[in-house]
């Protein structure tokens, strides 16, 4: 599953980045690293950005960058 496919209030962990070394470098320094818990918080209308809880902030990406970060959710 990838974090596009996360439901609002939902939890996950990250499991791995897109395999783009720079992208995913520009990630990590945003704190999109694996084995981090995150929360979807929202999606901007008209296929906008999304934001993500992690580390105790909010973070903000594009849809189609959520779509490369694979996940696994988090079972209450």
């Amino acid at each position: 599953m990838t974090l596009s496919k996360l439901k609002k209030k939902q939890r996950a962990r990250i499991i791995s980045l897109p395999s783009d070394l720079s992208l995913a470098s520009r990630l990590m320094e945003q704190g999109f690293v694996p084995n981090t818990l995150v929360e979807l918080a929202h999606i901007a209308p008209f296929n906008g950005p999304r934001a993500f809880y992690l580390h105790g902030t909010k973070m903000s990406i594009h849809q189609s960058l959520a779509a490369q970060i694979h996940i696994e959710l988090e079972v209450a």
